[in-house]
């Protein structure tokens, strides 16, 4: 499996911008912003670095995500929160919120092959980005799986819209978003095109 992403090709749609090659995030260069709806990064606390979890990462504050969590057979919905100075999970209750031990807390990783609902990019200089899924295509000799994805925008009150950036990555990079039925209907109106011209390029 490759360490990092590949770029993707232009041929899926001459209209877009140049698709965007995914590389590791430098410590040492500032980082372009999420396209998270919501209130603005705070600083990472110095001794968040000891729950070594993918997920809690600034720009992924206020997610909604899907995660695997130890000793549960379901998916369960996680939200990106800062309690007491500290990155956190937390997962709706009934009417309240609880937290979830780090440690226990896995992203859950889109299929390549079969997920189309929205999904965040976990991880490198495009962390904390909403993607969706145009098609996906197989590496040596089918051993790896490489997602095509559409970057999409949100924002609070206004429709979802494509960036015209595109990105091809390992599902490693991924987790899958939580989204209510009516935004997973408008995502997939809004990816039929890509999809059809996904399809097309796969047949050839």
């Amino acid at each position: 499996m490759p360490e990092q992403p590949l770029s993707s090709s232009p041929a899926w749609d001459p209209s877009s911008r140049t698709p965007v090659r995914e590389i590791e995030a430098d410590p040492d260069v500032e980082q372009p912003q999420s396209n998270l709806a919501g209130p603005s990064h705070g600083p990472v606390p110095q001794d968040q670095g000891v729950y070594q979890n993918v997920l809690l990462d600034p720009r992924l504050l206020n997610t909604r995500l899907k995660v695997v969590v130890k000793g549960r057979e379901r998916e369960v919905v996680a939200t990106i929160e800062y309690v007491d100075g500290l990155l956190s999970f937390r997962r709706k209750y009934y009417k309240t919120f609880i937290p979830l031990n780090p440690e226990d807390v896995a992203p859950e990783i889109p299929n390549p092959t079969r997920s189309n609902g929205l999904i965040v990019v976990i991880k490198g200089a495009h962390c904390g980005k909403f993607v969706r899924r145009i098609h996906h295509r197989f590496e040596d000799d089918g051993a790896i799986t490489i997602l095509m994805l559409a970057m999409v925008k949100r924002v609070i009150g206004s429709p979802e819209s494509l960036t015209g950036e595109q990105l091809e990555l390992d599902a490693s990079y991924l987790c899958l978003c939580d989204e209510s039925k009516e935004d997973r209907k408008l995502g997939d109106s809004l990816m039929d095109d890509l999809h059809r011209v996904g399809r097309k390029i796969r047949a050839k």
